[in-house]
């Protein structure tokens, strides 16, 4: 973003403009409401703020009548965003963005760097029908490419939930093909897929009981640390003075969370300490969740 943006633009409107191309690149449909409680503007300034967008990337979007609401154009280019799908995920999962405190609105400069993560890259129209599916309630027809058939294979799902996990976002999905609801990763579509109509009953994502259920992940400072190191650890992530740490996960993302957090195998986690710091106290009873 920062090598495209304007720099006669203050930055509260750099948040405006970013926050109208991200919602119009992955959901394909911006309205003055996105604005409106995103930013705690009335309607007309939300408005305004569109008209200025369109004045300054005249070429981006357009109101659609039909759609009652701003739609991407055909040939949409990130002005203001980068155009990834983290940047819309990560909207999702933080909640509203009037709940950031704005310190590099107040100061002019943003203060902020990260390291760029690994994100593999997703097509943003993927993202729009699978969102249209689990609104819709409808099956999409996929082509998924996997360490089985590493070429493809179709496969009809039924979509419920986008999730993030470990640089990677995945659908959770029903398969109809294997009767019953896995992980997709969004970067192994190999195409925008296809609508097939309304899921079948078994789909209903209140059928997927292993997503509605939520284990206990007790995590440790690693034994194997010498004990200054395992207080390091605990003061680290805050564990208090019992050094345990529990943490809610629902159960299919525990292997996303070991992943994340870097637990070891038990082997690993003997010899080789110091990368992996923590420990999972309760890996009997989660073995079958654990990759």
């Amino acid at each position: 973003m920062d090598a495209n943006i304007d720099t006669d633009l203050n930055w509260e409107r750099v948040a405006q403009f970013h926050l109208i191309e991200v919602i119009a690149l992955w959901e394909g449909r911006l309205t003055t409401n996105h604005l409106k409680v995103a930013f705690s503007i009335g309607r007309s300034k939300a408005s305004e703020i569109i008209k200025s967008y369109q004045r300054k990337v005249p070429d981006n979007i357009h109101l659609c009548s039909q759609a009652r609401g701003y739609i991407p154009e055909t040939g949409f280019q990130p002005r203001f965003s980068h155009g990834e799908v983290n940047e819309y995920l990560n909207l999702l999962h933080g909640g509203s963005i009037q709940n950031n405190h704005f310190y590099a609105l107040q100061t002019g400069h943003a203060p902020i760097d990260r390291l760029q993560s690994l994100t593999r890259p997703v097509d943003p129209e993927i993202v729009r029908v699978i969102l249209q599916a689990v609104r819709e309630g409808q099956r999409i027809n996929v082509c998924y490419r996997s360490f089985a058939n590493p070429g493809g294979e179709e496969r009809l799902i039924a979509p419920h939930t986008l999730v993030s996990a470990d640089s990677r976002w995945h659908v959770r999905a029903f398969c109809e093909r294997d009767r019953m609801f896995k992980d997709f990763m969004l970067h192994r579509f190999v195409d925008v897929p296809d609508i097939e109509g309304e899921r079948l009953e078994m789909a209903t994502p209140s059928n997927d009981v292993e997503w509605f259920r939520e284990v206990e992940m007790v995590l440790t400072p690693n034994p194997a640390l010498r004990p200054e190191q395992q207080q390091l650890v605990a003061d680290d992530y805050a564990m208090g003075p019992d050094k345990t740490l529990r943490v809610i996960v629902r159960s299919p993302l525990v292997k996303y969370m070991v992943v994340a957090l870097k637990i070891g195998t038990p082997h690993q986690t003997r010899t080789n300490p110091k990368a992996h710091q923590l420990a999972l106290a309760n890996r009997d009873a989660l073995r079958q969740l654990i990759l």
